[in-house]
């Protein structure tokens, strides 16, 4: 690959990172300090409870439009205008008259913070090569962690040293300064979409089993960061700021030092020693009120989150199309703000009502449906990039390919046969414009099975979430052996031989395309075709049957051949169209498609 287009460190990469950490000086400065605002202005733990879920909702209510704004409008549109929100509603908090102003203010300020961070969490993956993606939103979520260890402790300072005001001051400069970097990034090639705002296309299906696993996540981990100031002073323990920078050290050691094992390693391990961390981090700031336990928890939860975010934030973006990016963030996000939501207020009902170590011993349950949850359904979903996901369907060497392939012909006459109790299972490749689609038609009618080809794509669709068009589009596309996976590809490929080993494994059939002799290499009851024919009468059937003249037809066809034969080469390590993958290959110029049909149906009968 280009080492140029291989860049990480650009220009607009260095700006989107500060343009995020500014975002979250102005959220993180706020986040400790708010619960005290609202006690000063007279009120208790439920209040502060309120006020914080308000702004969560806030986000998860607007979170889905403006991901729909992100992709329709563009990303720089969108979070110039979050930004300025953000630097206006601190300033109104001088003027509140009461507790119910303030937390009107609050809500909105959570709608123009889900504008800000989403366009910013979206734009960052079009500013990020794929094949370092993982390692990319690693870095870019450094600019969240180091706010995490600047911000409340800065906020913290200012508020106990010069009062309120001056606090909401350095919020309103932190927004400023984050829409001055953001309208100054160059790099707007990302793709927008012209489809028309529709409630079903709020939401990425793509991303949601990282999203639940993330929301079970800052269920825990919201509700500390809001409460673990107030706490510590109960017990006599340092100030929440200090506590904050301890998070922030070992959030930024894990993501420098784990960078690129999420691109490398997939997201599993990072998933369960995170929560596990959590956990463990949860259970010492309640039941050892020292210094030294204080602090090693917050380097626990340091990791945690320096783990899981970025990790889960790779898993729910990768595998989605560019123009459904926003839709993919916001759905993140949604999960993320909610979470904080559910469990800032399920907090402060728990601390009103218990205390505050019975409050924090209940939410750390959160972290165990976060670890159940993805063992049972996100770790073999199409978005995870584990290596056993991505291994699965990958590449095959030529050695395996044609040791499959020869057993596989070794154990035709008795394995095919369907009264030995095995489907069987026809699959046709064939060359753009040889009749390989009629072809197999005639013969699934012949044998009285049912045919797949273009009603895979639906099925593929259907299963991962992505449109039909956005299948159809990517699907048998790669750049070659050696080219890096593209996430969206991958993705659609692995889904797609999902649903062509369910098809093999519920009865007889025949397979059209999709690379299904090698994805069902292992099945010996398959019966491998592979149709070509001539230059001349390809081009002659391409350009009757699709009204194009025959230089057209003749591009076309050349186009399609090179793109099926590197997507063969890319997912299987295997030459397309090689006799030794195949159990037999015909010329349907010499027969047409019925006498080639009829020929094949006639030498298969012999067979079985």
């Amino acid at each position: 690959m280009d080492k140029k287009t291989n860049k990480l460190w650009t220009s607009s990469f260095v700006k989107i990172c500060l343009v995020n950490f500014f975002i979250f000086v102005n959220f993180h400065a706020l986040l400790p300090t708010f619960p005290f605002f609202v006690t000063y202005l007279g009120g208790d733990a439920v209040a502060i409870g309120i006020a914080t879920a308000l702004f969560s909702i806030a986000s998860i209510v607007s979170r889905p439009f403006v991901g729909w704004l992100v992709d329709s409008k563009g990303r720089c549109t969108v979070l110039v205008a979050g930004l300025i929100g953000m630097a206006l509603i601190p300033m109104g908090y001088f003027v509140s008259a009461g507790i119910a102003m303030a937390v009107v203010l609050r809500t909105v300020h959570g709608a123009f913070h889900a504008a800000s961070s989403n366009a910013s969490s979206t734009w960052v993956t079009d500013i990020i090569p794929p094949s370092r993606m993982g390692e990319g939103l690693g870095m870019y979520g450094l600019s969240m962690a180091i706010s995490t260890a600047v911000a409340p402790a800065l906020g913290l300072m200012i508020m106990n040293r010069m009062g309120f005001p001056p606090l909401f001051v350095m919020t309103t400069a932190a927004a400023i300064v984050a829409l001055m970097l953001g309208a100054g990034i160059h790099n707007r090639s990302y793709r927008l979409t012209d489809e028309p705002l529709r409630l079903k296309d709020l939401f990425e299906p793509m991303s949601v089993p990282a999203s639940i696993t993330q929301f079970f996540f800052m269920m825990a981990y919201g509700v500390i960061e809001v409460y673990v100031a107030i706490y510590a002073t109960t017990h006599g323990l340092p100030g929440g700021g200090i506590y904050f920078i301890c998070i922030a050290i070992a959030t930024v050691a894990t993501r420098i030092l784990l960078g690129r094992a999420i691109d490398r390693y997939g997201e599993a391990v990072l998933v369960y020693s995170g929560n596990a961390a959590i956990i463990a981090g949860i259970m010492l700031l309640v039941f050892v009120h020292n210094v030294p336990c204080y602090i090693l928890s917050a380097l626990l939860l340091g990791y945690s989150f320096g783990a899981i975010q970025p990790s889960l934030q790779t898993m729910a973006m990768h595998a989605v199309a560019p123009e459904r990016r926003g839709a993919a963030s916001s759905t993140f996000f949604v999960a993320f703000d909610f979470g904080i939501a559910l469990g800032g207020f399920l907090a402060g009902l728990l601390v009103k009502a218990f205390g505050y170590d019975t409050m924090f011993i209940v939410i750390a349950f959160s972290c165990v449906l976060s670890l159940a949850y993805y063992y049972i359904f996100g770790r073999r979903h199409a978005s995870s990039f584990n290596p056993e996901s991505r291994m699965t369907f990958s590449t095959v060497s030529a050695e395996d390919a044609v040791t499959t392939i020869r057993s596989a012909s070794a154990d035709i006459p008795g394995s095919i046969l369907p009264s030995a109790g095995k489907p069987l299972i026809v699959t046709i490749s064939r060359q753009y414009g040889s009749g390989g689609h009629e072809v197999g038609e005639l013969l699934a009618q012949k044998l009285g099975v049912k045919l797949y080809d273009k009603d895979l794509i639906a099925m593929t669709a259907e299963k991962s979430g992505m449109r039909e068009s956005d299948v159809a589009e990517t699907e048998q596309k790669a750049g070659g052996f050696m080219t890096p996976d593209d996430p969206v590809q991958t993705a659609m490929f692995q889904t797609q031989s999902r649903v062509i080993r369910d098809i093999a494994a519920n009865g007889s059939c025949v397979i059209v395309g999709r690379l299904a002799n090698f994805i069902l290499r292992d099945k010996a009851n398959c019966f491998n075709i592979f149709i070509y024919a001539s230059p001349e009468y390809r081009r002659s059937r391409i350009a009757e049957s699709e009204g194009l003249t025959p230089e057209a037809a003749g591009e076309k066809m050349l186009r399609t051949d090179r793109d099926r034969a590197d997507h063969c080469l890319h997912y299987t390590g295997c030459e397309w169209g090689r006799p030794k993958y195949y159990h037999l290959m015909v010329d349907n110029a010499v027969l047409g498609d019925h006498g080639t049909a009829e020929m094949i149906y006639e030498m298969m009968k012999k067979i079985m």
